[in-house]
């Protein structure tokens, strides 16, 4: 029976709560990079309400603002001309300094050096061969990625899983069609990756601490926004239309290491009336159990919702 995996950031801090914390990246790339300059660092903070160089910014809320500044000044750059800007020198320099950040940001998790435990990957990975499931990702690490790389979950089209990029061409939205749907799911990384530059995929020696000033695709921003920070790209926007697809070709749903706070995508969610059951795999300290299936009835608007808790998420194999 296919089903849709869905998988949040409680993957990463399972394994190291201190690294993959979202704080923990922001702190550690602000303090020690050697991408941005005095005078970048200095554009950010001066577009960020209640930021200074004591307090640089360090939650999705922050840089919130930043992140709509951008696409304001990529809407109004398509209007400009050499003879006419319709924003400011200092506002041009602004994305190129931003994007860097949320890049170095998102190669912070990239650069860990640890891996998923092999009891957790094989029983998921076997599980996604045997029945082509789709997989859709909201954490910006590397550590499912590479599970299935090396698992040969991700093979190009000889894998269970596309991803809509192929070789030197790039992402295309056609990539992602299966001229047969049954040896193939989707693999979506619905919040962007530092991997995806442009319409390319770093591999290699290319996934290192990025210079780029290319457009990126990641979404780090507050929840009410991250639709419209979607919407501006052609990957993500792709993503998400195929993650519908994917939900209409499966009879169930299984929420792993996900808080529930992602109001788009719980609304996806409630849209999918077909599934038949909803499961949910979360830290035991989320709160009891009884609040949680109350909780998650509400957010996913489906009543058969079943609450799996344990004190690490990595221990759960019976996918």
């Amino acid at each position: 029976m296919r089903s849709t995996i869905i998988i949040g950031n409680g993957i990463g801090l399972a394994l190291d709560q201190e690294y993959f914390a979202l704080q923990s990246g922001l702190n550690t790339v602000w303090n020690n990079t050697e991408q941005l300059s005095e005078h970048h660092k200095q554009l950010i903070i001066s577009a960020i309400s209640d930021s200074d160089w004591e307090n640089p910014p360090n939650s999705e809320e922050q840089i919130d603002d930043i992140q709509l500044a951008l696409i304001a000044v990529d809407f109004l750059n398509n209007f400009s001309t050499e003879e006419l800007s319709w924003v400011s020198e200092q506002a041009h320099e602004l994305p190129s300094a931003f994007r860097k950040f949320l890049n170095e940001v998102g190669f912070y998790f990239h650069e860990s050096g640890q891996a998923l435990p092999t009891y957790f990957t094989t029983p998921l990975c076997d599980f996604i061969k045997e029945t082509k499931s789709h997989v859709a990702t909201l954490n910006y690490d590397n550590l499912l990625y590479d599970a299935f790389r090396a698992h040969n979950v991700l093979h190009g089209y000889n894998g269970p899983l596309i991803d809509g990029f192929w070789g030197s061409n790039g992402f295309k939205e056609g990539h992602l069609a299966r001229f047969t749907p049954s040896k193939h799911g989707w693999y979506m990384h619905l919040h962007g990756s530092p991997l995806f530059v442009g319409d390319k995929k770093l591999m290699g020696a290319n996934r290192v601490w990025p210079s780029t000033t290319e457009y990126g695709h990641i979404v780090l921003t507050n929840v009410s926004h991250k639709p419209l920070i979607i919407e501006s790209s052609n990957i993500l926007k792709s993503y998400w239309k195929y993650l519908e697809k994917g939900l209409e070709e499966s009879a169930k749903v299984v929420l792993f290491g996900y808080s529930g706070c992602d109001i788009h995508l719980n609304e996806v969610l409630k849209e999918a009336e077909h599934l038949s059951d909803v499961l949910v795999v979360e830290w035991s300290g989320s709160g009891p159990l009884d609040q949680r299936k109350s909780f998650w009835r509400k957010a996913t608007g489906h009543v058969n919702v079943e609450v799996l808790h344990f004190e690490n998420i990595l221990e759960f194999t019976d996918w």
